[in-house]
């Protein structure tokens, strides 16, 4: 799960992504950090006409699937240099992949463990994409303030056997982080504070009879039996692992072919709006219609009507069912980028820092490689772009490749935008408050403002301070935060403003007035803690994450599917949040490795789907 994004709820529950560095608004005196944007975290057309399936959308829709949020997603703690940074580049490799994001680390994890020589190119000094982490220091005070820049709430990562996809990638590479276990998420609504364990039982108990109507439980039961048949069919069905846009998919589908579960109503019931689902399970009750509309809105950035049933489905069956937990990795994100890195290298790839592409080469009507920033080339027999699909467009020299051209141009011009974000990192004095994560202080926590639109301009405000799980990401006596706006921040208000004139600092102080009054929610007396301060605004988003418009990503509604990851470019691919199943921790490493399978032979993708260990789900309630 990963809310922001985010919730499974990715994140960045969903959201936030982002880096930050200079120029940064600080009372404080805070130590710069360097200023190198991210090549980005980050399908197929007409003329894919010769392939039985032509997209990860299709692959899934051939069999009852809806890629939309299958499954929950979103080192040591000094960046290990010795482990990824700039070493001497390879003349040649097999797979060059452009960009550090989950679904680049993971397509390149999963060529590497099948045997491929994978080069991974990142243009920021840490790896990782939206899921980066940065650190900062403050006068005075010893040791880093570690901050991580986009997800912060995952969910079944912890246990031995999970459908995860995350988890799965890790069981390929063989590495993973160490997970902590915690129990519940705090969310300030127009109701009040609604503070309860995840699972069924406090929200029966505790939150259904203070907010809902008289027949709420009853409805809430309703829902739950009609759901819990669909959750079983995604979590313990075929995983998304065994996906390929060709032919193929026939061979490693029939390998799960004995997971393949009734859906009531049919398949095409995953994909339709969980806003229809919930029409007809009857749910009428509106605190329980609202709070599926949060849930939604942070797993993808839309309420229930936007929101596929698939993705909905798995998230409560995961969140509400006997024993669950939410999940966050020993040392935030950088741990968890770090095994995925440690993953690469061990089987012999390459992630390389600083080494910013330019051009993807074109030789004899197919890809051959990368040009980068300083004149060195690259040598490829095959190239990967985890970047958006607008950056994905500036790097093909024109006229080099036109039907590639022609392709980046239309296929996704129809796809709106996400709205961008607001960030706030703060790092605060602990003293007086509890030590660590409790019902009296837990470690996340969202405020939603009004439920008329989830969608409107500072209404929705996510915080995550993970300090109070892993108390190793702050000074000794203090904690981190992270607050942020999930993706509702309009570019317009942003884009034409001078980042040094006085309009622009009188908005930005604005923006962080805002999210300081979210933190003080739960921290009244917050501003005199405070020895630490970043704020990000939409250019700030823009600048590190290199996100036009500093989006989040496009925003899909369901029953809509962006493109796959094949290209009409031989040798040429593309995953990540700009294609399916789109944004979100779970998405965009079931995109990275729906293209490392699309790469690889049907022996050599049978051969990664045994390292995968076989799980079932129970979902008692």
């Amino acid at each position: 799960m990963d809310i922001g994004a985010p919730v499974p709820w990715q994140p960045k529950l969903p959201f936030a992504k982002l880096e930050f560095q200079r120029p940064w608004t600080s009372r404080r005196t805070a130590q710069p950090l360097p200023s190198r944007g991210s090549q980005g975290s980050q399908g197929s057309r007409e003329a894919f006409k010769t392939l039985k399936v032509k997209s990860a959308a299709k692959a899934f829709k051939a069999f009852g699937f809806s890629l939309a949020g299958l499954a929950w997603g979103q080192a040591g703690r000094k960046q290990r240099k010795q482990r990824v940074g700039l070493r001497a580049q390879p003349v040649e490799t097999d797979v060059v992949v452009i960009g550090s994001g989950l679904a680049g680390l993971t397509c390149a994890g999963v060529l590497a463990a099948a045997g491929k020589s994978v080069t991974v190119l990142e243009s920021h000094y840490v790896p990782g994409g939206a899921a980066h982490t940065f650190r900062a220091r403050a006068k005075g005070i010893k040791g880093d303030f570690c901050f991580d820049s986009g997800p912060s709430l995952y969910g079944g990562l912890s246990g031995e056997r999970t459908s995860s996809p995350l988890k799965h990638v890790y069981q390929i590479l063989g590495e993973e982080p160490e997970w902590i276990t915690y129990d519940r998420w705090n969310a300030f609504i127009p109701e009040g504070e609604a503070n309860a364990a995840i699972g069924y039982e406090e929200f029966v108990s505790k939150l259904l009879p203070r907010f809902g109507g008289p027949d709420a439980a009853e409805q809430w039961e309703r829902l739950m039996k009609r759901i819990i048949p669909m959750a079983d069919a995604i979590c313990n069905g075929p995983p998304p692992s065994f996906v390929r846009e060709d032919i193929g998919v026939a061979a490693t589908f029939a390998r799960y072919f004995t997971k393949l579960k009734s859906i009531p109503g049919g398949p095409q019931k995953l994909s339709e709006p969980f806003s229809t689902f919930l029409e007809d399970a009857e749910v009428t009750d509106p605190f329980i219609k609202n709070w599926m509309d949060m849930f939604a809105f942070l797993l993808q950035g839309l309420p229930s009507y936007g929101a596929p049933t698939s993705m909905m489905a798995y998230m409560m069956g995961d969140m509400y069912k006997k024993n669950t937990c939410l999940d966050f990795p020993k040392g935030g994100n950088e741990a968890l980028v770090g095994a995925l890195v440690r993953g690469i290298e061990k089987h012999a790839g390459k992630v390389l820092l600083k080494a910013h592409v330019e051009e993807v080469l074109v030789e004899g009507g197919r890809a051959a490689g990368v040009r980068l920033k300083d004149g060195s080339t690259i040598r490829a027999h095959t190239v990967v772009s985890n970047t958006d699909w607008q950056i994905t467009k500036s790097l093909i020299k024109q006229n080099s490749a036109p039907e590639l051209e022609d392709y980046l141009s239309t296929t996704w011009k129809d796809y709106k935008l996400l709205k961008s974000f607001i960030h706030l990192h703060l790092g605060f004095r602990g003293d007086g408050l509890p030590p660590q994560h409790c019902e009296a202080f837990p470690a996340q926590w969202g405020v939603f403002n009004s439920w008329d639109d989830l969608e409107a301009p500072r209404n929705a405000v996510l915080v995550s301070c993970p300090s109070m799980l892993d108390p190793d990401l702050a000074p000794p006596g203090h904690h981190v935060i992270h607050a942020y706006t999930p993706a509702t921040e309009p570019w317009e208000d942003w884009a034409d403003l001078d980042e040094s004139s006085e309009a622009y600092k009188k908005k930005k102080e604005e923006a962080r007035a805002f999210l300081y009054a979210a933190v003080a929610k739960q921290i009244p007396d917050l501003e005199e803690r405070v020895v630490l301060e970043l704020v990000g605004t939409p250019r700030t988003h823009r600048r590190f994450l290199r996100k036009p418009a500093g989006t989040y990503g496009l925003r899909v509604q369901a029953p809509e599917m962006l493109p796959g990851h094949k290209t009409p470019l031989e040798g040429f691919h593309m995953c990540g949040d700009s294609t399916a199943p789109g944004i979100g921790v779970p998405a965009v490493v079931m995109s990275g490795h729906i293209c490392a399978n699309n790469i690889l032979s049907v022996p050599e993708h049978w051969g990664i789907l045994d390292k995968i260990k076989d799980w079932n789900t129970e979902l008692e309630i």
